[in-house]
């Protein structure tokens, strides 16, 4: 046999894609020379091709035993080892490639990618940066430094670099996907909707493509009321049109759409003041659908595990937010913290890298914390082997991956609750964990899950140590002698048919300033939402600049300190902002709020009725604006309300009969289904 003319046949039927073919000859070469580098390497390259990574890292392991100097073999290493997602391999392998090669621009890319899945953007932005020193025309480089930017907020460097790209391969469909979704979340809409119009241009069944377009139906910031109602009617019809003919014939089809759940969410669908029911109903089954024909192992319900006498009932929550968050501060925090230990095992499943303090006391409470598991079928596979009677996911519909995981059926029984106050539309979600005194009568029919009112607030509560400094209002560019409305929440939470609210307060007051928030990702929205405020001022030919103040995005403290420095926390009418609340009252902040028809309007309704103070609770918009006028010009009442929060908010806190409750829900729930 000529070995050298065997193994270039080889390498040609390798380069033309006739894997069998290839492989065949490897494998003779390597019966008559079995220390053959090429045919080693090139058999380990063919296995990482056909997705077979344990035999790709056993060959090119082989081959660089044969020969330790060669950058391609850690290079190639460096790519089984990150599918296998063993990403410290994967980084000593790309760096061992580097060494022996320092103008292995693909290696500095690929290092990037590893450190961005494992949180670490800066790390990852250097190796990017590094591999367009090496090679400027790399427009992966480009690419993937623009998503690297995206994901640290940084919108605008996202944004260049993806233009950038585009101009080194205008015709990539990946690009213009990426593009779209960094556009979209600066409140471009016009400009991601055209951006994924290209995106189906090449490719019209890309399914991540029709997800995208159609959840950006959904704006962040509306200018009118109308266009709240146009944009639900738009996502519907897209909605509809996906689900009744997306193609799940093939295994690739299956493959595709599965990776598209989660990349982008209907978030703000929530955020529009109505009942989303009928439209969480069409895209969770839609999510649930796809989900199961991808992972059918994971896709019908388990047994419920057998109640032996004296054995805790093992308990499971999967967050993306096991830091300081308000997802974890509310509610998941305090049910870890008090549920008891010897009744209940609690599990932790971390489906997001960022970790601080929080991170480490979630882990005191937990019998078991699963974190750094970048394989989505071994984070499946670990919970399922747990074998919990229950599986709560404190939020769902921001993480992308939770809302992968809740669309299976990974434990018998499965709860959401409102980290994210809506119904998730899964059909695999069994049961939401909400408020009594937040949900409103008619609540069952706002749920495809079954509702469960916990008593009271659903959540125990520690009073917030919101330290005093010394920072005064001058820190802020506010001035000392006017009334100042807290309005520092997320723009997204103001809806427009309410903006007449604070020209109507300052027409009554005279001297006052509303304090809001700017975007903390984008200056195109917190300008749309200038305008439309500044708008609102002219209709009562009122100069909004006078009367309107955007502070920066704030680090904790400073915001904190903004609490009090304070007169009054207006609390946005619709979208009522609990955490927000629950830190106001901390601090003896009057809050004004109107209670609607769905839960997530009446937090602080809930909240200040658990308090007994029922006085800053308006029952209009009319009196909404009356007590902020009141609050604003009787310093005496003002003061009154204040000394009363101080007195009874001690009502919200510690309050275990919502422990004792969910409890007593885990229990009677597996009784009722073993």
């Amino acid at each position: 046999m000529n070995i050298s003319g065997s193994l270039q046949i080889a390498i040609e039927h390798h380069q033309k894609g006739n894997l069998q073919q290839a492989e065949d000859l490897y494998r003779e070469i390597l019966k008559i020379q079995p220390d053959n580098f090429y045919a080693i390497q090139y058999l380990g390259v063919l296995y990482i091709q056909r997705g077979n990574l344990d035999l790709a890292i056993e060959y090119i392991e082989k081959a660089l035993q044969v020969n330790s100097s060669d950058s391609h073999g850690y290079y190639n290493l460096g790519i089984a080892l990150q599918g296998k997602g063993r990403l410290d391999d994967a980084i000593t392998s790309y760096q061992k490639a580097i060494q022996l090669n320092p103008s292995n621009y693909d290696a500095y890319v690929n290092l990037g990618i590893v450190f961005k899945e494992k949180g670490q953007l800066d790390d990852a932005i250097t190796y990017y940066q590094k591999a367009l020193q090496l090679k400027p025309d790399l427009f992966a480089a480009y690419n993937n430094l623009g998503k690297a930017f995206q994901e640290k907020g940084q919108l605008d460097d996202a944004e260049t670099c993806l233009q950038k790209a585009l101009q080194l391969k205008p015709d990539s469909p990946e690009i213009f996907f990426n593009l779209g979704t960094v556009l979209m979340e600066q409140g471009k809409q016009g400009q991601a909707l055209s951006a994924f119009d290209k995106v189906l241009n090449y490719n019209p069944h890309s399914v991540i493509a029709c997800f995208a377009h159609c959840i950006s139906q959904l704006p962040i910031i509306h200018q009118d009321q109308s266009s709240i109602y146009t944009s639900r009617k738009n996502y519907h019809d897209e909605l509809v049109i996906l689900r009744d003919t997306i193609s799940l014939n093939t295994k690739q089809d299956i493959v595709s759409a599965a990776k598209a759940i989660g990349v982008i969410q209907p978030f703000y669908l929530a955020y529009q003041g109505l009942n989303d029911r009928e439209l969480q109903q069409i895209y969770g089954s839609l999510v649930c659908r796809i989900m199961a024909l991808r992972y059918p192992q994971f896709a019908d319900r388990p047994a419920m595990p057998p109640n032996i006498s004296g054995e805790p009932i093992r308990v499971g929550f999967v967050s993306g937010y096991f830091y300081n968050h308000s997802v974890w501060k509310i509610p998941t925090k305090g049910w870890i913290e008090n549920l008891n230990k010897g009744r209940f095992e609690l599990y932790g499943y971390y489906t997001w890298k960022k970790k601080d303090d929080e991170t480490d006391h979630a882990r005191q409470y937990l019998k078991r914390f699963v974190e750094d598991i970048y394989s989505f079928e071994d984070l499946c596979s670990i919970i399922q082997r747990d074998n919990l009677y229950i599986l709560i996911f404190p939020e769902i519909g921001m993480d992308p991956i939770t809302v992968k995981l809740a669309s299976l059926r990974l434990a018998h029984v499965q709860c959401a609750c409102w980290g994210h106050p809506t119904t998730t539309g899964l059909p695999t979600i069994d049961y939401y964990l909400s408020s009594d005194l937040m949900e409103p009568p008619d609540a069952d029919n706002d749920y495809t899950e079954k509702l469960i009112r916990l008593p009271n607030l659903s959540a125990f509560y520690a009073l917030p140590q919101l330290q005093k400094t010394d920072m005064n209002r001058d820190h802020f560019g506010l001035h000392s002698d006017t009334v100042i409305y807290h309005c520092c929440q997320s723009l997204y939470k103001y809806l427009p048919q309410y903006d007449e609210v604070f020209p109507r307060i300052a027409q009554k007051l005279g001297s006052c300033t509303f304090l809001f928030s700017s975007h903390p990702r984008s200056k195109w929205l917190t300008e749309q939402f200038k305008r439309r405020i500044n708008r609102a001022f002219d209709q009562f030919n009122l100069n909004a600049e006078k009367f309107v103040i955007f502070s920066p995005f704030l680090d904790t403290a400073r915001y904190n300190a903004l609490y009090y420095l304070s007169d009054v926390l207006l609390d946005p009418i619709d979208w009522s902002g609990c955490n927000s609340a629950i830190e106001a009252i901390s601090c003896n902040l009057p809050v004004v709020t109107l209670p609607g028809n769905l839960m997530r309007s009446r937090d602080s309704f809930g909240i200040l009725t658990m308090m007994g103070i029922k006085d800053t609770i308006a029952s209009s918009i009319d009196e909404y604006i009356e007590i902020s006028v009141k609050l604003g010009k009787d310093s005496e009442w003002r003061e009154q309300i204040s000394k009363k929060i101080a007195e009874n908010k001690y009502r919200i806190y510690h309050d275990r009969t919502c422990i004792t409750a969910l409890e007593d829900f885990f229990e009677r729930v597996i009784k009722e289904r073993i």
